[in-house]
């Protein structure tokens, strides 16, 4: 009788668990089949268009199937285009994680203010990336910027910074540094504030001091955090448009043309969206073979 009841038992709580998955399923399906219409919508388009010589000043477009892939490994403002997305991607994010850093564990401790602190230190996030562009290119204007104008105070001579080759993308990574380095501040400071408190009283009774605390300690059970915040800066910054197109448009020459960049004055100025289509594939590629890497990373650690 006892098993015969347990088996009614387990029964009804299959059947409410199959229910409750049917619910669940129920719910979610309308949001999944939106969201992969909207994503996989211009995927399929972006893969298809990449297949033809398409130009929008002519009326016919030809089949080249991989021709256009076959001429990005071939063409050289590509791979200049790649150079100065991979420069601007490592030195941002390099940066950013340094800063980070520092600043996440600043605000760990406790403090009077610290609360207030932090929510001030949130404000270059809620700032919109075309108005970044444009505060930063009037500051980094040679003649009427205001880091100029203090650098001749002090006797300094400041260079012309987004029209020398030399200062243009260092400028782009110091406004992108200013306006990110909250977001991966937030995820280093959350990470740290749930780490386990036995690890640390255990060093202090070794006598470890606060450097080998931080590196022994600290920074390996801070990997996850460390590289999920990688992760999302990086895809964002490979993908980052606005406030380069705002600053420096690609130049000067070609020194700052991303790879969005370049895929925009192909589309939309030289009118071949096919070639854009195929260019915009390989970025794909480049974000998705990146996003693998990271999450494999954060499942080992």
């Amino acid at each position: 009788m006892k098993s015969n009841a347990i088996q009614l038992t387990r029964k009804k709580r299959g059947s409410l668990h199959s229910r409750d998955g049917l619910m669940l399923i129920m719910l979610i399906a309308p949001a999944f089949l939106i969201l992969l219409v909207l994503s996989m919508g211009p995927l399929l388009h972006s893969l298809y268009t990449g297949m033809f010589d398409s130009n929008l000043s002519k009326p016919v477009k030809t089949f080249v199937g991989f021709g256009n892939y076959k001429e990005v490994l071939f063409d050289s403002y590509f791979w200049n285009a790649l150079y100065n997305t991979f420069y601007q991607v490592f030195g941002t994010v390099g940066i950013q994680l340094i800063f980070g850093m520092v600043i996440a564990l600043l605000l760990a401790r406790t403090f009077k203010g610290v609360k207030v602190l932090r929510a001030l230190y949130l404000l270059p996030m809620m700032t919109t990336p075309i108005v970044v562009g444009l505060v930063w290119r009037m500051l980094f204007n040679p003649e009427l910027g205001m880091i100029n104008y203090y650098l001749s105070k002090i006797g300094i001579i400041g260079p012309n910074w987004l029209g020398d080759p030399n200062w243009a993308m260092p400028s782009i990574i110091l406004s992108d540094v200013w306006l990110s380095t909250p977001f991966m501040t937030m995820i280093l400071l959350a990470g740290l504030q749930t780490l386990p408190a036995d690890p640390y009283e255990s060093a202090e009774i070794d006598g470890a001091n606060k450097f080998q605390t931080f590196w022994y300690i600290t920074l390996p059970l801070l990997k996850p955090y460390i590289y999920m915040a990688l992760l999302f800066r990086m895809m964002d910054a490979i993908k980052r448009f606005d406030t380069i197109y705002i600053m420096t448009g690609g130049g000067p020459g070609n020194k700052t043309e991303t790879l969005n960049i370049y895929v925009y004055h192909q589309a939309f100025e030289f009118l071949k969206t096919g070639y854009a289509a195929a260019l915009s594939n390989v970025m794909l590629l480049i974000i998705l073979f990146i996003s693998v890497y990271f999450l494999r990373k954060i499942q080992k650690s």
